[in-house]
């Protein structure tokens, strides 16, 4: 027995043949990047990501036949709040809108004023921002008139995958959360949510909780990638939700902190809980009644990405190029030769939610080399994590462990540069694709292969952690290095300097 999970990510998607115990049989990849056409948009044509599902299946998909095995489902998570309104047979009206989009502020800013930001904060969980769906639907409505019009559903990724899979517009609770359009207390589509859109609940997929069967596999996709009709499509849900599944936050006082394209701090709570500045999200957990505490971070892994491709261009043919990078890093000294780097590169999200933010590379000097900001964009994005992280502990409580995952984990250094950063051990497993593990988890659960998550986590987690310790010299160091660069930030804001590079 075995189960396919289907990562549908911001640079890729990936699908995993996972054995009962959680081992990795086969997986499958397939690249690709976002669209930037004017400042501040992001876009994606969708049909990258049906044509990358596609591609992924059919390799799991003849694994599977030439071993002669019988998957029990595909299991779908994602990344989340990015908009693609379709017509009624699916397709998309234009390409789709993603999460790190900010051509939405004037909405947001007009939310604010007529709603205010704590009031849609208690309702939602969330904090007004371009990250989120409702904006992006109010710019439709005042710059595309015609598609907002023609519009028959709004969907995200993960729904819009799981209508080519199936056929069917459903979505989970851990998706619908980064709407807007959910009441975080009662995990429905509220009403007075969707007047502000000016939209009916029937132009959104069903709501249902995360781990539930969407549908089965239509017999035209079925036979593109060799596998059985009416395979069971269940959605996992969002792809942070997951990932703290496969990182063991399932219960509270546990925490995550995981760095793909961007990075998400994530810990457990029994109930809703609130941040007084509306700093921390609020969300619903991948497992069915629970919530979570959200802390994110638009850019790290893509500024890592972005500095390789910019200033390694040796490396362009390279099998394992930010290895090379880490080992020039390595050779520069705890804070990076005075350097400090504001990873804000597509704005800010926590801690400060600053739509306008950019990033920087403070304190240059005629006698630097490269390695110094390559070392400087893990600093930096470890510090930011740090912040977050403070955030989260002042509502949950202490954190001693923080488990990490994404492809930036992969690094010996990064880790290590996060224990000293955050002056706590950081636990780093096997598998650091820790999303796509999390979805097979949930599905397991959900079929009846193991009572629960619980016993599903237990048992498809193949291997104990390894662990990276502080530094006690380095976590000095780097408290000194915090407290620069919030004032670095702090000054910047004050003086309102983002507003004259907008």
């Amino acid at each position: 027995m075995c189960l396919i999970a289907l990562d549908i990510g911001t640079s890729g998607v990936r699908a995993v043949l996972y054995d009962l115990s959680g081992g990795k049989m086969t997986d499958i990849s397939f690249e690709y990047h976002s669209d930037f056409p004017a400042p501040g948009y992001v876009e994606q044509d969708p049909e990258t990501w049906k044509e990358a599902a596609i591609y992924c299946l059919q390799g799991v998909g003849g694994y599977v036949k030439a071993h002669g095995i019988r998957p029990e489902a595909i299991a779908v998570t994602s990344q989340r709040s990015s908009l693609i309104p379709a017509d009624k047979k699916g397709r998309p009206l234009r390409s789709a809108i993603m999460w790190q989009d900010k051509r939405t502020i004037p909405q947001c800013s007009q939310l604010s004023s007529e709603y205010t930001l704590k009031s849609l904060y208690l309702k939602t969980g969330l904090r007004i921002n371009p990250y989120f769906v409702l904006p992006k639907i109010l710019w439709l409505r005042e710059n595309q008139r015609e598609i907002y019009n023609s519009a028959f559903k709004f969907l995200g990724v993960q729904d819009y995958v799981i209508h080519c899979l199936t056929g069917e517009y459903k979505t989970d609770c851990s998706q619908a959360c980064r709407t807007m359009l959910m009441n975080i207390e009662t995990f429905r589509w509220d009403q007075e949510l969707l007047n502000i859109a000016g939209i009916s609940e029937n132009m959104l997929p069903e709501l249902l909780p995360p781990g539930s069967i969407a549908g089965f596999l239509i017999g035209e996709v079925a036979e593109k990638v060799q596998l059985p009709s009416g395979l069971p499509v269940i959605m996992s849900g969002g792809d942070q939700q997951n990932a703290a599944v496969a990182l063991g936050v399932i219960k509270p006082g546990l925490a995550e902190a995981n760095t793909g394209t961007g990075s998400f701090v994530i810990s457990a709570v029994g109930k809703p809980v609130f941040d007084q500045d509306s700093r921390v999200l609020c969300q619903a957990s991948a497992i069915p009644g629970q919530w979570i505490m959200e802390a994110g971070i638009f850019n790290s892994g893509s500024i890592y990405r972005w500095f390789k491709e910019q200033f390694y261009p040796e490396l362009k043919n390279e099998k394992h190029p930010y290895e090379i990078m880490d080992r020039e890093a390595g050779e520069v000294q705890t804070g990076s030769n005075g350097v400090i780097m504001i990873p804000h590169f597509e704005g800010s999200a926590a801690p400060y939610w600053n739509p306008i933010a950019k990033g920087l590379f403070f304190n240059l000097s005629l006698g630097l080399k490269r390695a110094a900001l390559t070392r400087s964009i893990l600093e930096g994005i470890a510090i930011e994590i740090h912040d977050n992280i403070s955030l989260i502990e002042n509502l949950t409580g202490a954190i001693e462990t923080v488990s990490v995952a994404g492809g930036m984990v992969r690094s010996d250094l990064f880790c290590s540069i996060q224990a000293s950063v955050y002056n706590k051990k950081v636990a780093r497993y096997q598998n650091t694709e820790a999303s796509s593990l999390g979805a097979a988890i949930t599905a397991a659960a959900r079929l009846g292969i193991y009572r629960g998550i619980e016993e599903a986590y237990y048992r498809m987690l193949q291997d104990g952690p390894y662990i990276f310790y502080p530094v006690n010299e380095d976590a000095i160091k780097y408290s000194e290095i915090i407290k620069r660069k919030n004032i670095l930030y702090g000054s910047l804001n004050s003086q309102e300097i983002y507003k004259y590079f907008v």
